[in-house]
């Protein structure tokens, strides 16, 4: 009943609020992936211990990722009664100068202060809306990352989490839920942009029984970490939009796809889900409804090939994950040859704000090219490194420089790699590029998943396309002749070029290979695997004639025609 949801909200509201006005100091630790890796456990025990041997009222928390993973770890301390003040590159060692000065005194660390939490201005330190970081982006996706204790289904019901849940459930029927979610144009966020709402309406549908709903968080690509960290932060979002899906498609049980590897992703993902059967929004006959949902994980075994939809669906039945020969659209034959709807993290975790507030709200943010937010990650020659959250058509340079903060030690910017190590680079000259899905299509790149890969002047682009290279021959599963061998020739090629011993020809065949290899496949990596070349090709054509006709790196990156080597 809808009762029993309101008494579940009230109470999670009274605990929130009881925190926010709680007479203990909070010391909140950022333990997204990131920040772990950073040693956020090694700062929480140091913190538990400096606390308690001072015998101070202060309690220590944790929170997801925010998104600055450049500062990590991060901590937040609330004092009651005074603003929250987010502290960064915090190690073991600073905490109990932290803990003297910020604790049990009411100074702010000047040196590791980074921002007010709240909307004004603190003795000269900025609000986090005024950080250029922030100050671009529009959260929706991850409004929750850094607020809430990813390990409290009451934080997240206290903050609206199982709202939209609860109005799809009761106030509308599963064919307007499609519709909303038809008209906000939510194109999937996984990399092959194929409408939501329309992909919901097949599998609806479509003749069968049981159906499915599938996430896909695999994420098996360098360079690309928005899905793990949304799951490390707010998993409960995510379940809620498989709820939603679960109501509109008719599906009674799902799967989470998380790659094996992902080891917090998995362990806050199991909590939640074991949070949300306890609390009545699992299992059998939903708060009293009709309506019974079975959601599973399913840990990959670290296969990019995985990320492939009908891949995923073999490797979930128990056999190897490899695409299917003939298309067979999974919305009426996936998992198990029933009707199964797919979607990735970051397109499940939209659906509560576009079932809560509208499609046509969602459909206003963005541009014509493209609806709602994109999460993006930015890694390799960046100041800024980070998860980011900005609407469909922020160009690549907003990105780059208002938000990245530009290339450090002064380099200049040569190319950025949007989609991964699968996806065509973007050069400098092309920095006002919007970031949507058409416009990246145009100058031969794709938006992906959403991992951009940074290059500096530094950079040698025969290096970089090798690298790229190297992982897909690697990932491939070997099913495709054209993946399989094409994408070992392609490395062949380039490992010859960037030794000195490439050909005038070669240029030519990494074309027509390259070409041939995107036309042939099966799946997304053979399709996109030569993308990168391909546009290294179009947009530094000089680079690969100074490796294959002048014998040299014009940036002295491959050994054999460095200038050392020439003088050697």
């Amino acid at each position: 009943m809808r009762e029993d949801f309101e008494i579940i909200k009230r109470r999670a509201q009274a605990a929130w609020l009881g925190k926010q006005s709680s007479y203990a100091t909070r010391v909140v630790v950022g333990m997204g992936g990131c920040g772990v890796a950073m040693g956020a456990n090694a700062v929480k025990a140091a913190l538990e211990r400096e606390i308690q041997r001072r015998g101070v009222n202060a309690v220590v928390e944790k929170t997801g990722c925010i998104g600055m993973c450049h500062h990590e770890v991060l901590v937040d301390i609330v004092k009651p009664g005074k603003p929250r003040i987010t502290y960064g590159h915090v190690t073991a060692a600073k905490v109990p100068a932290l803990v003297e000065e910020c604790v049990v005194g009411d100074n702010i660390n000047k040196e590791m202060a980074i921002a007010v939490v709240g909307d004004k201005p603190v003795d000269g330190l900025p609000c986090y809306a005024d950080l250029p970081f922030f100050k671009h982006q529009q959260r929706i996706v991850m409004r929750n990352c850094g607020v809430i204790d990813p390990d409290s289904i009451d934080d997240y019901i206290a903050n609206g989490g199982y709202s939209a849940f609860v109005k799809a459930l009761f106030e509308m029927k599963p064919e307007q839920v499609i519709e909303e979610v038809k008209t906000s144009n939510l194109l999937g966020r996984g990399g092959a942009a194929f409408p939501a709402g329309m992909k919901w309406e097949q599998c609806r549908r479509a003749s069968g029984s049981p159906k499915y709903v599938l996430c896909n968080a695999e994420e098996g690509e360098p360079a690309i970490f928005k899905d793990r960290r949304l799951l490390e932060a707010d998993p409960h979002a995510v379940i809620e939009g498989m709820l939603i899906a679960a109501f509109a498609v008719g599906s009674d049980r799902g799967y989470i796809y998380i790659g094996g590897e992902h080891l917090l992703a998995i362990e806050r993902t199991e909590h939640a889900l074991q949070e949300a059967m306890e609390y009545g929004l699992l299992g059998n006959n939903i708060l009293g409804s009709e309506m019974s949902l079975k959601l599973t994980i399913r840990k990959g075994a670290g296969s990019y090939a995985c990320g492939e939809s009908s891949a995923q669906m073999s490797s979930i039945e128990g056999r190897r994950a490899m695409p299917r020969v003939k298309l067979v659209r999974s919305v009426e034959r996936g998992l198990w040859m029933k009707p199964t709807s797919m979607n990735n993290v970051e397109s499940y975790a939209n659906i509560p704000q576009i079932i809560e507030n509208g499609g046509a709200w969602y459909a206003n943010i963005g541009t014509e090219e493209g609806k709602g937010t994109k999460i993006f990650t930015l890694s390799g020659n960046i100041l800024n490194t980070g998860v980011v959250e900005v609407p469909v058509g922020t160009t690549l340079r907003q990105l780059l420089y208002d938000i990245g903060g530009g290339i450090p030690n002064g380099k200049a910017f040569k190319a950025a790699q949007p989609g991964g190590p699968s996806g065509g680079c973007v050069p400098a000259s092309l920095v006002d590029t919007p970031l949507d899905f058409k416009s990246l299509k145009k100058v031969g790149s794709t938006m992906g998943s959403g991992g951009i890969v940074v290059m500096d002047e530094d950079v040698c682009m025969i290096d970089m396309a090798k690298r790229f290279l190297d992982f897909d021959q690697e990932e491939s599963c070997g099913r495709c002749t054209s993946c399989r061998i094409g994408s070992q020739r392609l490395y062949d090629i380039l490992h010859a070029i960037s030794i000195g011993e490439g050909r005038p020809d070669d240029i030519e065949t990494l074309e027509i290979l390259g070409e041939t290899t995107k036309e042939a496949s099966l799946c997304g990596l053979g399709q996109a695997a030569a993308l990168f070349v391909l546009s290294t090709i179009k947009h530094f054509p000089d680079e690969y004639r100074a490796h294959i006709v002048e014998k040299r790196c014009p940036t002295n990156v491959c050994p054999e025609l460095s200038a050392e080597a020439a003088l050697a």
